[in-house]
């Protein structure tokens, strides 16, 4: 194989670097880039080659999968450590646990009898049921606007919602430097002018609305309620002060707080849920199924589905996910001590991490990052957790940068307190062997 990338991409000192210690594969294409090489089969090959080193020493972790299990434990199987484990899992969004609920379970199962297994079309070409208008209904009433539109997932709604609403030179979209790809890729693709602020600085926000705002007819802000890589909380009271001095629409992805408070976002239990235009979250995480929203005015639900290639042209949710969604709605609303639960776990499992004196960064959600900054020592660290029974996400360049590399747990009300606790004694000792802990 190296030989081959050698003769591919015609430089011997790229071969060698990125068959040798360099271990960021978010770096190829860049570094092929610089070096004048652009010929897709040849960054390929590089891209392979490094694969290939990463999976001989053991760290390379995009084949991970389960075999079997719960949200919390079960067989992780690896095709680059070529073993399985027993796992404590921590990559899944299923916060309430709600996957394997038998309400919810059950819900699907009528579902998929009595209307099969797919819609066979898009929405606006018939592909919606009598489920997909009761949860847009429901839906709506939790996110608290007058009208809901269902997208096949969070991804799609997110791209096909911002790229239909800000089409055009007319538009201009401020966001959060730290916003999901979703949103990211729904800006590019809109033709809009756009430019990112610095994560969570109001301040930054304020002076390029006061510069680039008064030349456009179309202003959008567009942000996390709760940001995805972090855990962090948006500055939301402050964003919706803005909007008394300057004319913006605002747009919230509430993928990560959705479901996981008594008024269901966290828009309405600050109660800004009227000076945000759109509320769009996905239903693959606390309702654990699959499918996105986009909430909104009954005017501009029309706008979306007219503009909206996403929701246009692409299959609609099949019907036992809408079903096990609406179930798992009932659940959230019956069964309140999940949220209980929930976060008294969040709080143990934090202060546990802070007073080892671990980087968990600002957050106060179910997502806590732990800070590695370093990333060699990540990918080891990750193969170590791996062999000893954790499963979890590195997060390394290009998704986040080269100082801020992490570990991602994702914590889950089904997850034990013993769970929690053997979790953050491997990372005691794999810290102190590493250097993370002083």
């Amino acid at each position: 194989m190296l030989e081959k990338l050698k003769v591919a991409l015609g430089d011997h000192d790229l071969a060698t670097m990125v068959a040798g210690d360099n271990r960021q594969i978010g770096l190829v294409r860049r570094d092929c880039q610089d070096l004048g090489i652009s010929k897709v089969t040849a960054v390929a090959d590089a891209y392979h080659e490094v694969k290939s080193q990463q999976s001989i020493s053991g760290v390379w972790c995009y084949d991970n999968f389960t075999e079997r299990g719960s949200n919390s434990a079960g067989v992780v199987k690896s095709d680059a450590y070529t073993v399985e484990r027993d796992c404590i899992i921590w990559p899944v969004n299923h916060y309430l646990g709600l996957n394997r609920h038998p309400t919810v379970v059950d819900a699907a199962s009528k579902a998929l009898q009595q209307f099969g297994t797919g819609c066979g079309t898009s929405a606006m070409s018939g592909g919606h049921c009598s489920l997909h208008k009761q949860a847009e209904k429901r839906l709506a009433s939790w996110l608290g606007k007058e009208a809901a539109l269902l997208f096949p997932t969070g991804y799609s709604a997110n791209v096909g919602a911002i790229s239909g609403l800000a089409k055009g030179p007319s538009c201009f979209v401020l966001f959060d430097r730290e916003c999901h790809a979703s949103i990211i890729d729904g800006i590019k693709l809109s033709g809009a002018k756009f430019l990112p602020f610095r994560h969570n600085d109001i301040s930054d926000l304020a002076r390029k609305l006061d510069r680039y705002a008064g030349q456009y007819e179309n202003v959008f802000v567009v942000v996390e309620s709760i940001y995805s890589m972090s855990g962090e909380e948006s500055r939301l009271q402050a964003i919706c002060d803005l909007k008394s001095q300057h004319d913006f629409l605002l747009f919230v992805d509430e993928a990560h707080s959705f479901g996981l408070h008594p008024e269901r976002t966290l828009c309405r239990k600050l109660g800004l849920t009227d000076h945000v235009d759109f509320v769009m979250t996905t239903l693959s995480k606390s309702t654990a199924a699959i499918g996105g929203v986009v909430a909104t005015s009954h005017a501009f639900k029309t706008f979306v589905q007219v503009e909206a290639n996403a929701y246009l042209f692409q299959a609609a949710i099949p019907p036992a996910d809408v079903a096990a969604i609406i179930a798992a709605m009932d659940v959230i609303e019956e069964t309140p001590h999940l949220l209980q639960s929930l976060w008294s776990k969040v709080s143990y499992m934090r202060g546990k991490l802070r007073d080892l004196g671990l980087d968990i960064g600002q957050g106060t959600s179910p997502i806590i990052p732990v800070f590695i900054r370093d990333s060699d020592t990540l990918l080891r660290m990750g193969q170590d957790m791996f062999h000893e029974g954790i499963f979890t996400t590195s997060v390394a360049y290009p998704v986040v940068k080269h100082s801020e590399v992490r570990f991602r747990f994702i914590l889950n009300e089904s997850h034990s307190y013993e769970q929690i606790d053997r979790t953050v004694g491997l990372l005691e000792k794999l810290g102190r062997r590493y250097g993370v802990i002083t």
